[in-house]
């Protein structure tokens, strides 16, 4: 792992506006570091985060068993400096913010890889924000787009996914922070083998593909338009397709967030939910492939839970961080522009606990964001997992 990278910011300030020039500075030469484990595009980590929250509302023995698995089964990343650091005044106390990453590692054919890519150093294949408000009124699930033009802390302009080549995990909070003006309270990361596990273990999900594509050149796999299941590997080159369209990044967030969604909805269904041996063999099968910071332990995560029992399906959204116009750099290299005016709403959304506003503004313009759906968008989370969990232990026993 490179050096660690981790600038100390003075406290108070505004809201920057507006980013400097995409030619000022020459794109980064990521720096190389140790392979890591082979990650997933973090679609995963967003349900994942959603499944955690929504099964620690059940009764005590569950949450006392969900905590014994978390404890046991979760990888905690040792080399990510302490987050409780001089950006936490950007946000409300109780604020949570998670980020999700995953890279574009090849593991033990990682040096293979970089020879044909041309590329140095593991970069991030794809980062995602969740964002939680101090009132606990809904889930916000933001994809970030990886070659998203930025400036990269210490290291000048480039896509936002060189940062975690460029500085290691510590750079790509840093970025994420800088970009949005905000504060990363925890830090997850998976592995592709668990993205695998977790849809094998839910008996598949079930998407609605706007469109047709093949994914890969060896051995190609074909989605068809319309109605169709993804499990295991397949599910996993449908997210990460990239090549197969004209607007390549844009439209893998797109797909990653289909099947974001069928995760969730599958795991919340009447099947799963009243199958707790499903439950927990699903945390069973993702637990080990995944690695987060120290801070995000069992007692937390089930005090998150109890804080969110009120949570409905469509208290959870899932939109793309706003873009602009594809761009050439003076180097040559294909990259996408931030919409700066959007951004500037969406800083100051967050930091004022304001993403309802912020969504319905989103909506207007580009139509309805997507949610959850679940059994009964009207009843909270919390008592249809209960309900139904109930009813499964009532019948069992």
């Amino acid at each position: 792992m490179s050096e660690k990278h981790r600038p100390r910011r003075a406290r108070g300030g505004v809201i920057p506006s507006g980013s400097a020039s995409v030619d000022s500075a020459p794109e980064p030469t990521p720096k190389k570091h140790r392979s890591r484990r082979f990650r997933i595009t973090m679609i995963t980590l967003a349900v994942l985060t959603t499944v955690v929250v929504v099964a620690g509302i059940v009764a005590y023995g569950y949450i006392n068993r969900l905590q014994t698995v978390f404890q046991e089964e979760r990888n905690v990343i040792e080399e990510l400096d302490d987050l409780d650091d001089d950006t936490a005044y950007r946000t409300a106390e109780g604020t949570v913010n998670v980020l999700l990453l995953g890279s574009d590692s090849r593991g033990e054919n990682e040096e293979e890889y970089r020879q044909e890519t041309g590329e140095e150093g593991e970069r991030s294949d794809a980062m995602m924000l969740v964002h939680i408000p101090e009132d606990r009124s809904g889930i916000y699930v933001m994809s970030i787009m990886r070659d998203l033009w930025v400036d990269v802390p210490g290291e000048g302009e480039g896509r936002i996914n060189t940062a975690l080549s460029a500085g290691g995990l510590d750079l790509a909070v840093d970025t994420v922070e800088d970009l949005l003006y905000t504060h990363i309270d925890h830090v997850v990361t998976i592995d592709f083998d668990g993205f695998e596990d977790l849809t094998t273990e839910l008996g598949g999900v079930y998407v609605d593909n706007p469109r047709s594509f093949s994914a890969g050149q060896q051995n190609p796999a074909f989605y068809p338009e319309g109605s169709i299941r993804l499990e295991g590997s397949s599910a996993l080159r449908f997210v990460r397709e990239r090549k197969s369209f004209p607007t390549s990044d844009h439209i893998r967030v797109e797909n990653q967030q289909l099947v974001m969604r069928a995760i969730a909805e599958r795991f919340l269904s009447g099947d799963t939910l009243t199958n707790p041996q499903r439950i927990f063999g699903v945390l069973e099968a993702i637990l080990p492939y995944m690695e987060m910071d120290s801070g995000l332990d069992a007692d937390t995560i089930v005090s998150y839970a109890l804080d969110m029992t009120n949570l409905r399906g469509n208290d959870i959204h899932t939109f793309t961080m706003p873009a602009g116009e594809p761009y050439t750099t003076s180097g040559g290299a294909q990259v996408i522009l931030p919409d700066e005016e959007m951004m500037d709403l969406l800083r100051e959304s967050l930091a004022d606990e304001n993403m309802g506003d912020f969504m319905r503004h989103t909506e207007s313009l580009e139509g309805e964001p997507g949610t959850i759906a679940v059994p009964d968008d009207d009843e909270p989370l919390g008592l249809q997992v209960g309900r139904q969990l109930g009813q499964s232990i009532s019948r069992d026993g």
